[in-house]
């Protein structure tokens, strides 16, 4: 039996017994967590990249140091 639609998959749930229903709802969740869901898939079906976290790598190498901004820097010691 093969479910096109969510409200026939919905109701299809609805008729399990509820140990059931939450065993079909933890494997959904760890599903989603793992990124293998389609959720976490492209249009198609590619899994979208992790894109670098910049400011983990910045407190990892300066610490918690406050950096200037050095466009500003640089630009209130050129002459207009």
């Amino acid at each position: 039996m093969v479910m096109s639609k969510v409200l026939e998959i919905q109701s299809a749930l609805r008729q399990l017994p509820s140990r059931e229903q939450w065993e079909v709802a933890r494997w959904l969740l760890d599903e989603l967590e793992e990124g293998n869901g389609h959720a976490a898939n492209g249009q198609n079906g590619d899994s979208v990249p992790a894109l670098p976290d910049y400011a983990a790598r910045r407190r990892r190498i300066f610490g918690d140091k406050i950096l200037p901004n050095m466009v500003l820097a640089s630009r209130s010691e050129d002459r207009w």
